[in-house]
């Protein structure tokens, strides 16, 4: 599969190489931490996630079957939680912004679990061997992500050398007294260390507050839980006070191998400007100015939500010892109301705003459980990493 990969990546390079334009600026969109690009495919916009986790592109298969695109054979792939045989099939022309990319081969993947858990629609996702042919930098807060040589992309930062494993791209991190290699994922909205790293870091530390009863968007994997490190660090970087997922062993996929350290996720990626040249296995990163924390990111009730096909919006989680849990609320309700307005017209994101508060404020929702309505009154609590100025990149001095 490898080779046929690499030839693939090749031949996009060539193509690249070939209409190499000038730098271009491209407004995105950012949904849960997530880039969201727009991207014509024969003559038709569609919204893909930029995902450097991604070995490869993907596209939905009703997307491919609204295109009219036919099956072109099957591949292997590994993901994170799971080792999937999917069908393949080839994208005639594929446009981001002024770039052309001629016979792109995408796997087809069911990205309905991702696009619920997002609230918007996702209709594929690019990968590296697209993502490669670039050099792109990335500003989350600004939503623009800007293309070109890479002496057109402005202030870079400092370069960090990236591990290259097949068509992944690795970086060395150190999660307070535990270094690895973790791979470079904005397709991924959370930073997850490996059962591995964990068990590592668990060795000499406890952290004073855990979350557990974590779930994540697509098929059931492994358990999870949520901690607060003091302290990660990027190169010359200090991160404080930041929320990391601690996985479980998986029973296939990455999470599954002993070697495998973990993802660094768009959850630590957002605080920073990173210029991607995979091509060179380098990134830039330049610590965001824009870039402002959300005080109450974890003063919450202590729910994860989705917005389902119809447009409701589903409770997908219920954290364990939470004040969700404690006020009876249930996976499988949904919420019809906060604070007895109705909130069909509301985005995923403006939803979830209006579940985070400065601690002991109270929420009340109308919750639907098999067509039976009720009230709950629920109060934010502070869950995990209490707030603090410190939080957020600092570059570590001589």
């Amino acid at each position: 599969m490898r080779i046929c990969l690499h030839l693939r990546i090749a031949l996009v390079l060539l193509a690249f190489q070939l209409h190499s334009p000038a730098e271009e600026v491209l407004a995105v969109k950012i949904v849960g931490n997530m880039v969201l690009v727009p991207i014509t495919l024969n003559g038709t916009v569609f919204s893909f996630l930029l995902d450097t986790g991604s070995e490869q592109s993907s596209i939905d298969p009703k997307v491919a079957a609204h295109l009219g695109l036919a099956s072109e054979g099957t591949e292997r792939i590994q993901k994170n939680f799971r080792d999937l045989a999917v069908d393949v099939t080839e994208i005639g022309i594929v446009h981001i912004g002024i770039l052309s990319f001629n016979h792109v081969k995408m796997a087809e993947i069911n990205l309905a679990p991702l696009s619920q858990a997002l609230g918007v629609n996702v209709d594929g996702v690019l990968g590296n061997d697209i993502l490669q042919a670039l050099t792109l930098k990335v500003s989350y807060s600004r939503q623009q992500i800007f293309v070109g040589p890479l002496q057109s992309l402005g202030p870079l930062g400092k370069p960090e050398t990236l591990l290259r494993s097949g068509n992944q791209f690795l970086i060395a991190a150190t999660f307070m007294s535990v270094p690895g290699h973790f791979v470079l994922d904005t397709g991924t909205n959370s930073t997850n260390l490996s059962w591995k790293t964990w068990e590592h870091l668990s060795q000499t530390w406890t952290p004073a507050q855990v979350v557990q009863g974590i779930q994540r968007a697509g098929n059931p994997t492994s358990s999870a839980i949520l901690i607060c490190l003091p302290t990660i660090k990027i190169g010359d970087v200090v991160l404080k006070d930041q929320a990391v997922r601690a996985q479980s062993k998986s029973d296939s996929g990455a999470f599954s191998a002993e070697d495998f350290d973990g993802i660094l996720g768009s959850d630590l990626l957002q605080q920073f400007e990173i210029t991607f040249d995979l091509r060179n296995s380098t990134a830039y990163f330049r610590p965001d100015a824009d870039y402002r924390p959300d005080p109450y990111r974890y003063v919450t009730i202590g729910i994860q939500i989705g917005k389902t096909p119809q447009g409701a919006f589903e409770v997908m989680g219920v954290w364990k010892d939470s004040p969700a849990e404690e006020a009876g609320i249930q996976t499988g309700d949904t919420i019809d109301e906060i604070g007895g307005k109705p909130i069909y017209s509301l985005t995923l994101d403006q939803v979830s705003r209006e579940l985070h508060a400065r601690e002991f404020t109270i929420v009340r929702l109308r919750i639907n459980r098999n067509s039976h309505p009720s009230t709950v009154a629920v109060r934010t609590r502070n869950l995990l990493c209490k707030p603090s100025r410190s939080r957020g990149p600092s570059t570590l001095r001589p």
